[in-house]
């Protein structure tokens, strides 16, 4: 993401919260990050704010930016519910709060939240069968391929091209070619292989987790801590 990008990023923030609140995280997100974006297309950004009784979730969209930012206190219900996606938007980031505990944050992503995503990769396939867009395809292999990643490397790496070079899939510049028209067909055959592969792939490997409860009392200590950093009258 270029500094131009980043700088319009801040400002238009800054414009639309109150004058007290805080950016303490922005993430870049969505195609510019899964690596099938083209140069004309928006930047996807998540984000984390702090401001004590504001709204939960905020939606700014404007000259080719799409942005969703969630105030601090969401933080916790993440931790709980182990979204992946939520880990995986935040994962990416190009400003950071110098006092917000990235790292400890980040750490609480566990196994649990690749298991729960199972549904979400059935789902993204099915739909595949249905419509055999070149977008929808596209994240049929994003879900498996970063979840996979995740528990073999313990990375959050969203490129799925630079996955790709542990695979091999050879549809995937052809689909984002056709994505961006700017190619032809793909072979829908092959694209069925693949995914079924890789979703045999990921229900061997999640066969042998095995179900963890989240450690909430390190979480509520790791939530406290951030909320005195930054100021919250409302700690438990």
């Amino acid at each position: 993401m270029k500094e131009k990008n980043r700088r319009e990023v801040m400002e238009m923030i800054k414009k639309r919260l109150p004058d007290k609140a805080e950016i303490i995280l922005l993430s870049l997100t969505g195609s510019r990050a899964f690596g099938w974006a083209a140069e004309n297309q928006d930047y996807d950004v998540h984000g984390i704010f702090s401001y004590e009784g504001y709204w939960d979730w905020v939606h700014l969209g404007k000259d080719g930016y799409d942005i969703n930012l969630y105030e601090l206190t969401h933080t916790l219900f993440d931790i709980k519910y182990q979204h992946l996606t939520i880990f995986m938007n935040f994962s990416n980031p190009f400003f950071l709060h110098p006092k917000f505990d990235y790292k400890g944050w980040i750490g609480f992503c566990g196994l649990q939240s690749v298991k729960r995503k199972a549904g979400d990769m059935t789902n993204q396939i099915e739909r595949f069968h249905h419509d055999k867009s070149p977008r929808t395809a596209l994240h049929a292999y994003r879900i498996p391929m970063v979840a996979l990643h995740f528990v073999e490397t313990g990375n959050m790496e969203r490129d799925i091209f630079k996955i790709n070079e542990k695979y091999g899939f050879t549809q995937l510049t052809k689909l984002k070619q056709a994505y961006n028209r700017k190619g032809g067909a793909f072979d829908v055959e092959q694209v069925n292989k693949d995914l079924d592969y890789l979703q045999n792939l990921f229900n061997e490997k999640i066969a042998y987790f095995k179900e963890e409860e989240v450690n909430m009392e390190k979480a509520d200590e790791w939530f406290n801590r951030m909320l005195k950093t930054f100021g919250y009258a409302n700690i438990k």
